[in-house]
């Protein structure tokens, strides 16, 4: 069996799905591993590391593809990729399937088998294999980190001779994975540090972490039953917008990372509520990619609006690529490893078996979405 890992294409990814840790676990199942050259610099790996891990070195992308049974990517192939992959490959990635339907589609049309880890179920036999929790984490964790450069004041309380420093204040909207990191990386730095979220049980995980939880009272649940959020009434918007307002008039730095799968992302601060925000303040816009929570950010780039710095950014994790990568394909390993079949040296997958069931997007051209 061929295990395949091309150098990722999508602009300004520099993660890799596998490292030379799991290249050598690959290898001794007996699988022969493949992976284009460089595909690991940005992370740091470099074409040795691979080579020394039992890797074979393709020149290029084609000859990564071509024979492999396995493909392991961060993203699912773009389109200029298509002439490359042949019926009855199998592709293992983030296919953002909710947002990007009909790639799926398109993929599932060339005969493929392909499995979306971002639609594991949340089941705690998937925390191993979740990609999105791992990379979720360092995001949020890197949100913080790109606010305090952008910052013009310092974060901690800070008392010297010629006066008081006050601790800057942070505003995260969205306690999930990425909210609850931001939330512990800002308390580490000093910040006093405020959340929102629609799902009122994360208030004891957000106030655990030493921040303050912007509650807005209602009787009406928003959260899906995998413990997902999920779209909110008009009445709550408005009491939620208002909360959210009043505290944003004395945030310094806001970090945004409310996503509802397969949904535009809902808009938590409009222009008129930034025209409130202190001159010189920063939002990080994690959902950017998705319509993003700040009106008027763009994904991908820095626009000033009176004086605010808005960062358009969901892809923050690749910022980070040794460490993202690590997990990353870890993750994959974690995925694949009881699916190994020791004595026919095998991956075999077992359909009954709800992580596959409900990662399988397309199986053999066939589309299960």
């Amino acid at each position: 069996m061929i295990i395949a890992i091309p150098r990722e294409t999508t602009i300004g990814e520099n993660r890799v799905a596998v490292t030379p840790e799991q290249v050598k676990k690959y290898s001794e199942w007996g699988f022969q591993v493949k992976i284009e050259t460089s595909a690991g610099t940005a992370s740091g790996f470099d074409d040795d590391d691979y080579l020394k891990a039992g890797a074979e070195i393709a020149p290029d992308a084609a000859q990564t593809y071509q024979n492999a049974d396995i493909i392991l990517k961060i993203w699912a192939p773009l389109p200029d990729e298509d002439r490359l992959l042949k019926p009855g490959q199998t592709i293992i990635a983030n296919f953002q399937a909710l947002a990007h339907p009909a790639r799926v589609a398109e993929l599932a049309k060339q005969g493929l088998t392909c499995f979306a880890l971002d639609m594991l179920p949340r089941i705690s036999r998937a925390q191993s294999m979740d990609i999105l929790s791992s990379q979720s984490n360092l995001a949020g964790y890197k949100a913080v980190i790109n606010a305090v450069n952008l910052l013009p004041r310092a974060i901690p309380l800070m008392m010297t001779a010629a006066g008081t420093v006050s601790p800057a204040k942070v505003l995260v909207l969205g306690a999930g994975v990425a909210g609850l990191q931001a939330i512990a990386t800002a308390k580490r730095l000093g910040a006093q540090v405020f959340a929102s979220d629609v799902r009122p049980q994360v208030k004891e995980q957000v106030e655990s972490l030493g921040a303050r939880f912007l509650e807005v009272k209602t009787s009406e649940t928003f959260e899906t039953s995998g413990g997902y959020a999920q779209e909110t009434s008009p009445e709550y918007r408005r009491q939620q917008q208002l909360a959210v307002t009043e505290q944003l008039a004395k945030t310094d730095i806001a970090v945004t990372t409310a996503l509802i799968p397969g949904k535009k992302a809902p808009v938590l601060i409009t222009r008129g509520m930034i025209e409130h925000m202190p001159r010189g303040s920063v939002i990080i816009d994690m959902a950017a990619a998705n319509g993003g929570n700040v009106e008027g950010s763009i994904d991908n780039q820095t626009v000033n609006v009176n004086g605010v710095t808005i960062v358009g950014n969901s892809n923050l994790a690749s910022e980070l690529p040794a460490s993202a990568s690590r997990l990353f394909a870890q993750n994959i390993y974690n995925f694949l490893a009881p699916m190994y079949q020791k004595e026919t040296k095998q991956i075999v997958f077992n359909y009954d078996d709800e992580l596959i069931s409900k990662t399988c997007v397309a199986k053999s051209g066939e589309l299960l979405m």
